[in-house]
């Protein structure tokens, strides 16, 4: 019987051993298609509760991961400060309040709150809903007129308001928006514009929603194609108040929309409450500022407080949406929670110890960034499933794993609903993919026919072609990976 046993068990581990022989065989092949001759390719899979891997090719190359970065750093982040963490924005004031009269200054202070006046995630008030709090604060405390000006503190996060390695092309766009402590509506703004009647002519610029304060635009934006779809680019830079506009906006429409990135957010912060309270009869005898030397405030003085929703809605929206305004946000408050220092250089150090503190390979490891954007950052697959194993073991696992996308279903808000329909993957694993100019990248977990969990973390950089045809191979790994049994 003991024979039997054994002979059975043999053949079982010969039988799994061939499937990864031929699943090994395929990742090999795939690296020599035409698309991939040219790419630096690295794939890495394995059981999270095993320590042999199932695939791997190039695992210990370092490469740039694009957004599936954003899986460590909101990792990181839940782990370190709690699911249930939130940020807080305040108003204050100083000098005398009497009779409805302040003689003294308000305070607009910004607590690193990357949802403020954004109704992106789940509890916290649009622009509007914002106004009629803040100005019910006011209210309440029968202030009818402030002689003195609107001051926006920023000051718990450094005045470098981007990652110093990112490109020209990206920061005047809201995915390369300022991270300050102080930000209002996402840090972003959309640009509407009437295109033209044929393909070629400038598109005239008509608005922006909000509207920001002396911002103006040089405008080389042309019309393209019907369908042609957001071709469209705002070249700026933090506190530059001059954009140009280049690229196309597509043919066929009364008005089309792109998204650009406020220049100063803690500026137009303090001018949207100078706004707010002129245009409901508060009078205010001064102007919108930035505090530029730190303020101590006084509880006994705060006109208003509001909480941002908890950290796991907040990373939600950042695996699910691959946000990142507030991804690089979370890494700045990272870096203020632990180190004192409101930094992505900061944030960048606390994350790389605590991989280091929890075993996790960062041979290779060089990042610029929380979420991805910089082409400098790179970042091993062997590094990413690590983590991923454990994640899987973690406190925190729960509100991580529900962030990512899921395969093969359409009404998820991530954008995997056609991978792996029809086949195992299908509703099974849970994804992070990452996209720049020449990367591809997919991290994440599925499930195999047993309902044995497998981390895995496919990088593709400076591929031919479409980003498109990786991703179709990659989904093919993943669904190979689900159909495995022992």
């Amino acid at each position: 019987m003991k024979k039997i046993i054994s002979l059975f068990l043999l053949l079982v581990i010969s039988l799994n051993a061939q499937t990864n022989i031929k699943l090994q065989k395929q990742i090999e092949e795939y690296s020599n298609q035409d698309n991939m001759q040219s790419a630096v390719w690295s794939v890495y899979a394995k059981y999270v509760d095993d320590k042999k891997p199932l695939i791997t090719l190039n695992s210990n190359k370092a490469l740039a991961p694009a957004s599936g970065l954003k899986i460590i750093t909101s990792g990181v982040g839940l782990e370190l400060l709690g699911k249930d963490y939130r940020f807080f924005t305040r108003i204050f004031y100083d000098g005398k309040l009497e009779d409805g009269i302040l003689n003294g200054d308000i305070y607009f202070v910004g607590g690193g709150d990357p949802t403020f006046g954004s109704s992106r995630v789940e509890g916290s008030s649009d622009l509007d809903q914002l106004s009629n709090e803040i100005y019910s604060s006011f209210k309440k405390l029968n202030i009818k007129i402030i002689n003195g000006n609107i001051y926006a503190d920023a000051l718990k996060y450094s005045d470098n308001a981007i990652p110093n390695n990112w490109y020209w092309i990206d920061i005047g766009n809201y995915y390369g928006t300022s991270n300050t402590a102080l930000s209002l509506n996402d840090n972003l703004y959309e640009l509407y514009f009437k295109p033209g009647k044929a393909k070629g002519d400038i598109a005239e610029v008509l608005r922006t929603e909000p509207a920001i304060p002396n911002l103006t635009f040089t405008n080389y934006m042309k019309t393209g194609a019907k369908g042609s779809g957001d071709n469209g680019y705002i070249f700026s830079a933090p506190n530059l108040f001059n954009a140009v506009l280049r690229g196309t906006v597509p043919a066929g429409v009364d008005e089309f929309s792109i998204k650009g990135s406020i220049p100063n957010p803690p500026l137009f912060a303090a001018q949207f409450l100078l706004r707010i309270l002129n245009e409901n009869g508060i009078k205010v005898n001064g102007t919108a500022k930035i505090l530029e030397t730190p303020k101590s405030y006084s509880l006994e003085k705060m006109i208003f407080e509001k909480a941002s929703p908890t950290l796991d809605k907040i990373v939600y929206i950042i695996n699910k949406k691959s946000f990142n305004f507030y991804t690089e946000m979370l890494l700045k408050e990272i870096g203020f929670v632990i180190k004192g220092e409101g930094t992505t250089e900061a944030g960048i150090e606390v994350v790389s110890k605590f991989l280091k503190e929890k075993n996790i390979s960062t041979k290779g490891l060089n990042l610029f960034d929380g979420s991805g954007l910089s082409r400098s950052n790179a970042i091993t697959t062997v590094t990413f499933v690590q983590f991923l194993d454990y994640m899987y073991n973690s406190k925190s696992f729960i509100p991580f794993y529900n962030s990512l996308g899921i395969t093969g279903d359409s009404e998820d808000i991530a954008a995997f609903g056609n991978y792996g329909k029809g086949t195992s993957l299908e509703k099974n694993g849970r994804v992070k993919s990452g996209f720049i100019g020449g990367v591809r990248s997919h991290q994440g977990y599925v499930k195999d026919k047993e309902g044995r969990t497998i981390s895995f973390s496919f990088i593709a950089n400076n591929y031919e072609g479409r980003s498109s045809a990786v991703s179709k191979i990659h989904e093919k790994i993943m669904i190979e990976l689900a159909e495995l049994k022992k």
